[in-house]
């Protein structure tokens, strides 16, 4: 059972003891990401997660990378657009230290300044990395194109530009601003005993923020509806599909996991079975769902040969056309239910994945959702339900096309130059 505890600083503590796991996993979650960037911040968030592993008053970077893996434990983190995430698995005789070093470097990071010009060198590199991934550069051509200069449309990794001008100062005020302890979730699962983890953060100081936090940064983004073609040399067309899609807290989301599981989500989806089984046109094709607190994004990814690329587009089009027409059957709906149910149960198998629902859930509804409740919600979608949330997203004005590969035309689009 999940227990939850609200601090009188306003920070959240979640514990969920798995009875017979020798093990456990910690996350540090902060509701802030890319989304809460402002001008000339792009990436600072981002950064500010490679830095809380640069040091901190009692340890250099390499001696916490040494406290963690010297007793075998799994320490990593990442940025989202709405929040990011420290976390560390050990086992549970080894909580204590795990607990320590995760909370020292979140707590009493230096940002020191040499250590900060090094791990820009990083920053900018994987940057580079992300832009050799051509189906990287497709998702984030797609974004920016349904909400263009938004936050929710711009890189989470930032520019070189603004990541090669950031100093100290700006971390710190970051840090001042966005960790507070209103921002903070922290969650446990595994061997763990809530009343031992609600007294260890109860003894952190931690800043509050001077207002209440703005959970809608750079208000609701303005949508889009393009084609937009970018030229590069490479074997695949890679391309994205897709529209404006429901928020993390919409009561339809529900319907929507099954929209997504029937049209791309498995081996026995409409997409994959019509794309990729019955003319061999694409090794990767699926669909995509990203669900924020406002608004969301849902479309078709597919990587094909130049060729092809004008074929997939227009089947993937087919696809969503007769779902919209014709409905689906019962029989498809039940194996998709149980798809969606049988994928959250597997993951269950996991404390990382435990914590990681727990904290999800909190961050963007307030309460813990349990399997129970989710598998319920899911086994009462109909068939009429999703065909109608169909019918209202998946309208053919509404559609954004961004491709990335070897390709001059594509669905009417032309590419410039």
């Amino acid at each position: 059972m999940v227990q939850k505890t609200v601090l009188d600083n306003g920070t959240v503590v979640l514990s969920e003891p798995v009875p017979g796991f020798s093990s456990c996993s910690l996350g540090l979650w902060v509701k802030t990401g890319s989304r809460y960037e402002g001008a000339g911040q792009a990436g600072l968030s981002h950064f500010m997660e490679h830095m809380l592993f640069k040091g901190t008053a009692r340890r250099s970077a390499a001696e916490i990378a040494q406290a963690m893996d010297g007793v075998g434990a799994q320490t990593n983190a990442y940025t989202e657009k709405e929040h990011t995430c420290f976390y560390v698995r050990a086992v549970e005789r080894h909580f204590g230290l795990a607990w320590d070093v995760l909370s020292d470097m979140f707590l009493h990071s230096v940002f020191d300044e040499a250590e900060l010009e090094r791990e820009k060198g990083v920053v900018l590199e994987e940057i580079s990395m992300y832009e050799d991934s051509p189906e990287d550069v497709a998702f984030e051509l797609f974004h920016r194109t349904m909400w263009g200069e938004h936050p929710l449309g711009l890189p989470i990794l930032g520019n070189r530009d603004a990541i090669s001008s950031m100093g100290r100062s700006d971390f710190l005020r970051y840090q001042r601003e966005l960790y507070t302890s209103e921002r903070l979730v922290v969650a446990v699962a595994g061997a763990v005993k809530h009343e031992d983890l609600v007294a260890r953060v109860a003894s952190w100081e931690l800043p509050r923020a001077k207002k209440a936090p703005d959970l809608l940064a750079g208000g609701l983004p303005q949508a889009h509806s393009a084609k937009v073609l970018r030229y590069r040399d490479d074997e695949q067309v890679n391309l994205c599909l897709g529209v404006t899609s429901l928020s993390a807290d919409d009561p339809r989301r529900y319907a929507m996991l099954v929209l997504d599981s029937v049209l791309g989500g498995s081996m026995s989806c409409r997409l994959f079975q019509e794309i990729r089984e019955k003319r061999g046109l694409a090794y990767a094709v699926g669909t995509f769902l990203n669900s924020y607190r406002d608004c969301g994004s849902f479309g078709i990814y597919a990587g094909t040969s130049p060729d092809k690329a004008e074929q997939v587009v227009q089947l993937s089009r087919q696809v969503v056309d007769d779902l919209c027409q014709n409905g689906i059957a019962q029989a498809e709906l039940e194996r998709s239910r149980e798809y969606i149910k049988g994928n959250l149960a597997l993951g269950l198998e996991s404390t990382a994945a435990r914590m990681m629902r727990m904290a999800k859930t909190e961050c963007y509804h307030g309460r813990y959702i349990d399997e129970a409740e989710f598998n319920e919600r899911i086994d009462s979608v109909t068939c009429a339900d999703v065909v109608a949330l169909a019918q209202e997203l998946l309208a053919p004005e509404r559609f954004t096309l961004a491709a990335v590969g070897p390709l001059r035309e594509l669905d009417g689009a032309v590419c410039p130059g």
